[in-house]
């Protein structure tokens, strides 16, 4: 059987395996996820039922062999840079998953779950050693650190009142398996389409009416971080499901993990200022990177997918927006990773790449930021004269408009109002409408100072510029740190603001607040020089304006012949 340290480093892992620098990071552990681990990331064996095996780990670890008592010291220390207390936490966040809709979330109803879990005796209340109430907060406290260490947002809050310690373990719980039998049940009456991206089929959710009430709640909530996670999940759950066959139901376990990579778009100006448009496929969360090669026609020879990033592989091609159909590629390389998947969409919305901010535009994020500019395309027809509706409503502006071909493309679009709930857009412009809708009444920008992109983090003495986006004319700010930093003010919206240049090295969180409730959060550190972290591998930077480089690309510090770059970045 895999011992505790083996699966608390796998899940960890787990969670953060291809994500993008800056992505929220959700610890939903659930039955799937449990047995994609012990597939993919533990490297040890299990005893044949990964969920007995992950428990058992754990107990074995934490739980005296008499009594019910939790010795949460046994999981303060960390293995490697991960702390030790990733896996118990997973398995709190698995008991919320097997709580059913008609149960009460309260500690008497959560604890009883917990303790089922663990193998302890069925009594109310929390086991001992987790007495007095949040004994286990520094557990989260140093998976946030954790991950805000490693250039994530961390997602694991505290609540208030009666859910104040048990709010960290539902902020992380997503669906529930009676959600996901539910979600099956109602994609197999709807007939969806075979290809859906996770973007479609989201905003296809947003518009059911759902009478399960967790359902609904994490499908409309005002993170949108966390609707992302619901729809990412849901996705999960649609992609699992033998929809090919008619029947909806689940794929047996040799086929229930099978995975698609996920292409969005890719715009480059060409000599003639002329947008191009390429395929950008998306790393596979939650998977082991492995040497992928894709094949653009059928029999026709391999490409290889050469990761940019985190998150992201390079555009492989050119491709048409706006497809008759969805297209499929066959992918090698991976044993649960078959296919990649371009779908057929009306619109796009692509952001500036958030590394650099005069670098291209691109599906770079599935979610909108408050205050950040935008490029829409639509398919001429119903969709254009929805965008003139949206910028009648004086809901959505632009500085341009044009049109090539089948593709329509506005440029340096900005949403203007938080109040879109009384436009009605017509049948065909609700998904856009729904894509193009805030979320939230602020939003948070870093900008300036001196970044360590690797990092999520600014170089000490050398801090970033804030500023705040909004709807309203000013919002309280709280700058507060781990070791006692503390910085509250009123700032106006869109005005740059300094943060002190003697903050010290530490994980730093801003709190943007409107009328008493929290409109924003964002964390970062300040690092100290001896911290700055080499990047292994230099990204090669391609400006496609040749007008500007004349066709040179950028590696590193060095400009380059596309053609003449050694295997070390020089030239010839």
């Amino acid at each position: 059987m895999a011992r505790y340290d083996a699966w608390n480093a796998a899940v960890a892992t787990y969670f953060t395996a291809g994500a993008a620098q800056g992505s929220p990071i959700f610890l939903s552990l659930d039955l799937e996820a449990i047995e994609d681990v012990a597939a993919r990331f533990l490297d040890e064996g299990v005893d044949g039922d990964p969920v007995r095996d992950f428990s058992q780990a754990v107990r074995r670890r934490c739980v005296s062999p008499v009594g019910d008592h939790v010795n949460l010291n046994t999981l303060k220390s960390s293995h490697g840079n991960i702390p030790g207390g990733v896996a118990f936490l997973g398995l709190m966040v698995y008991a919320a998953y097997n709580m059913q809709e008609e149960e009460g979330v309260d500690e008497k109803n959560y604890f009883l779950r917990l303790r089922e879990v663990l193998g302890l005796p069925q009594s109310q209340g929390r086991p001992e050693g987790m007495l007095p109430a949040g004994t286990e907060e520094s557990l989260w406290k140093s998976w946030n650190e954790h991950l805000t260490a490693a250039g994530f947002q961390c997602t694991a809050e505290r609540g208030s009142g009666s859910q104040t310690y048990l709010r960290y373990v539902l902020s992380q719980s997503i669906l529930r398996e009676a959600d996901k039998q539910f979600l099956r049940q109602r994609f197999r009456d709807a007939h969806l389409p075979l290809l859906f991206d996770c973007d479609q089929l989201g905003f296809w959710l947003s518009r059911q009416t759902l009478m399960r009430r967790h359902l609904h709640e994490g499908l409309h909530h005002t993170d949108p971080a966390r609707v992302w996670e619901f729809y990412r999940s849901a996705h999960r759950v649609y992609e699992m499901s033998d929809w090919m066959r008619g029947g909806g139901s689940p794929l047996g376990s040799d086929r229930r993990q099978s995975r698609s990579i996920e292409c969005g778009l890719y715009r480059t100006v060409d000599l003639l200022g002329d947008a191009e448009y390429w395929l950008f496929p998306k790393e596979p969360g939650r998977t082991r990177s492995s040497l992928l090669e894709v094949t653009p026609v059928p029999g026709g020879s391999a490409h290889p997918l050469r990761t940019i990033r985190p998150g992201f592989f390079a555009p492989p091609w050119q491709v048409a927006p706006f497809v008759e159909q969805a297209l499929e590629y066959d992918v090698a390389g991976d044993p649960v990773i078959h296919k990649m998947l371009f779908p057929k969409r009306d619109f796009w919305i692509l952001v500036r790449d958030p590394e650099n901010h005069q670098g291209m535009w691109a599906t770079w994020k599935p979610y909108l930021e408050l205050g950040e500019p935008l490029v829409v395309l639509c398919r001429r027809g119903a969709l254009d004269d929805e965008m003139t509706r949206f910028k009648e409503a004086m809901l959505l502006n632009w500085t341009a408009r044009t049109e090539s071909d089948e593709v329509i493309e506005y440029q340096d679009c900005m949403v203007l109002s938080y109040d879109w709930g009384g436009f009605i857009p017509s049948p065909e412009g609700r998904a856009l409408a729904d894509a193009l809708t805030p979320r939230s009444m602020a939003g948070i920008s870093l900008s300036g100072g001196l970044r360590d992109p690797n990092q999520n983090a600014w170089l000490e003495g050398f801090p970033p510029v804030l500023k705040v986006y909004g709807f309203d004319r000013r919002f309280e700010v709280a700058v507060t740190a781990s070791r006692g930093y503390s910085r509250r003010c009123e700032i106006p919206r869109q005005q740059a603001v300094a943060l002190d240049r003697d903050m010290e090295p530490d994980t730093y969180q801003i709190e943007v607040k409107w009328n008493d409730k929290r409109a924003a959060v964002r964390s970062f550190r300040i690092v100290p020089w001896s911290s700055i972290q080499e990047k292994a591998d230099l990204e090669e930077i391609i400006n496609f304006n040749p007008a500007a480089t004349a066709g040179l690309g950028l590696r590193g510090a060095l400009i380059v012949g596309s053609d003449a770059a050694g295997e070390d970045g020089s030239h010839a």
